[in-house]
């Protein structure tokens, strides 16, 4: 089972461009079959009250959802005469959340169940805590960060391009690290225009401001750097690209 997680329900943007918001059916099913699997608490809102129960989820499709109910509790007849529910759980330590306002009694596997259509977007709520993917170390994923500080700039050269490799990734920032003589990253520096390229999703320019910077012995006895950067004001097709990238492949070691 997850961690378990304040199962508070958050105020969303209506706006298309929210960059929480998922709207791939595909994508959508994929994070309720994690919750399925994973057991995670669900916390159902009903009315227009703060009432609610917490669930588990049964099973999901491409047509709906099928929730753990008792059907001998009196809030019973409450909830399915709801006009407006709120479900919130959560995936990989992050909190999901949708409304709806269509809800129905069903069976599932001959347990008593309540059935949600399949909703045409939830929001995976990443704004406080952003879950960190390590990258492939066999194929890592790189930062290209512009020469605009040369004199902070071990190694220079023509094209005054330096890549540099990225170690985790998320929606809040990078962990970039390099061996000691290759480039000098300093605390508190704003670094612009730095490109990161998401191989199949897509590639995107950001702003990156070096937060932490530390010495590594490695076994070869080499010192390498390692930065703790965060991103600064990205924006929101930024922010989706990066989601999408967490989820491909968070998707793809779940199916190894």
């Amino acid at each position: 089972m997850e961690t378990d997680i304040p199962l508070k329900i958050e105020i969303l943007s209506n706006g298309l461009d929210d960059p929480y918001r998922i709207t791939s059916a595909r994508e959508i099913v994929f994070i309720f079959q994690n919750i399925a699997k994973s057991d995670a608490r669900i916390a159902l809102y009903y009315s227009d009250t703060n009432d609610y129960i917490v669930t588990t989820l049964l099973n999901v499709d491409a047509t709906g959802l099928w929730l753990k109910q008792d059907p001998l509790k009196s809030y019973d007849k409450r909830i399915i005469e709801s006009k407006k529910l709120i479900f919130v759980s959560s995936h990989q330590h992050v909190k999901v959340q949708f409304a709806t306002d269509r809800i129905r009694t069903a069976t599932y596997q001959g347990q008593s169940a309540y059935f949600l259509p399949l909703p045409t977007s939830i929001h995976r709520l990443q704004r406080r805590e952003y879950y960190r993917l390590i990258t492939p170390v066999s194929d890592p994923l790189l930062c290209v960060i512009p020469d605009t500080h040369p004199e902070i700039w071990v190694d220079e050269t023509e094209e005054h391009i330096h890549q540099v490799t990225i170690m985790d990734i998320s929606g809040g920032g990078v962990g970039l690290t390099c061996a000691e003589q290759d480039i000098l990253l300093i605390p508190g520096q704003t670094y612009r225009n730095c490109k990161i390229d998401l191989r199949e999703i897509g590639e995107f320019s950001a702003t990156i401001e070096v937060k932490n910077l530390a010495l590594l012995s490695v076994p070869s006895g080499e010192i390498i750097r390692r930065a703790g950067c965060e991103f600064k004001n990205l924006d929101g097709a930024s922010t989706i690209m990066l989601q999408r990238y967490v989820t491909a492949m968070q998707r793809t070691r779940e199916m190894l």
